[in-house]
């Protein structure tokens, strides 16, 4: 039985938790620094979904980031290769 993970969901709800603000008006096109995600929350929020995923996203992954999708397709693309 596969479930579908919403990863925009889950972005939104860590980056709520790290960052302690919401984040309403988030897309998967949402550029991370235009949000006023800086780099220590951004690499707690990815630590935070590799753990609730338990998948890893190397580190030379995390360095192409820009936009919040960018994020979300490295965790699925993750998923995909750990069923």
């Amino acid at each position: 039985m596969s479930t579908k993970i919403d990863t925009l969901d889950m972005f939104k709800t860590v980056a709520a938790r790290v960052d302690k603000r919401e984040f309403q008006h988030l897309t998967r096109e949402s550029v991370i620094t235009d949000l006023g995600i800086d780099s220590l929350s951004m690499m707690q929020i990815v630590g935070e979904m590799e753990t609730e995923l338990d998948v890893m996203i190397p580190d030379e992954d995390l360095v192409e980031l820009v936009t919040v999708g960018d994020l979300c397709d490295k965790v699925e693309a993750r998923l995909g290769k750990a069923v």
